[in-house]
């Protein structure tokens, strides 16, 4: 994993702490952008253990890239259900209190997409809704005139809160600013976002005795 990155300050995207973590997310810097990425989030819920909200990214599978989002979210799940807790002596006392301080409380996934302005396309609409059931695959939007390069961030928290954010790239290949897509979103990648944040978050409570 890599390290914890604050998101005290982001733009909230009228999500809150996911939202924060979310924008983090989709701005942070990637030495691959041809693939997904997968961050925890910590501390988005109200009565936080430590007031900080950060995000860090997970490491995922080699073969990450070259599968599609639900796949691999099912494989780090399952990874995660496997993983054996250590012994609470396996963690010094530095370790421990930064588990203390800083709760899992959410999951988000960036991903490369094409796609255009749901607001302005039916088609894009129906592009977006594919991505976020888990149906989205490279190529889909070819035919789609209007289609460009963004970057699509999926996030949810332990209180069933949802946010998409999506970010275009422009022609340098930099993406501008995020920005929300309005609704209650809903879908397979979030119910395995779900599955992940849960996975994670009983592990650490288990292995830290929290």
């Amino acid at each position: 994993m890599s390290m914890l990155q604050s998101a005290n300050g982001l733009p909230d995207h009228e999500r809150g702490g996911l939202g924060q973590v979310a924008h983090g997310a989709l701005t942070s810097p990637s030495d691959a952008d041809d693939g997904p990425r997968l961050f925890l989030g910590y501390n988005t819920l109200p009565d936080p253990p430590f007031p900080l909200v950060g995000y860090l990214r997970c490491d995922l599978p080699p073969q990450a890239a070259a599968l599609d989002p639900a796949t691999m979210l099912r494989i780090v799940a399952d990874s995660m259900r496997a993983h054996p807790v250590p012994p609470k002596e396996s963690f010094d006392a530095s370790r421990q209190r930064v588990a203390a301080a800083m709760r899992v409380d959410a999951t988000v996934l960036v991903v490369p997409a094409r796609a255009m302005a749901p607001e302005h396309s039916q088609a894009a609409r129906a592009l977006l809704a594919n991505l976020i059931e888990g149906y989205y695959r490279e190529g889909d939007a070819q035919s789609c005139v209007d289609a460009r390069e963004v970057a699509v961030a999926l996030g949810t928290d332990r209180a069933g809160t949802q946010v998409v954010l999506v970010a275009e790239q422009d022609p340098s290949g930099r993406y501008g600013a995020p920005s929300r897509i309005e609704g209650e979103p809903q879908g397979e990648l979030f119910d395995l976002l779900g599955e992940v944040l849960d996975a994670q978050y009983t592990w650490t409570k288990a292995a830290f005795a929290l």
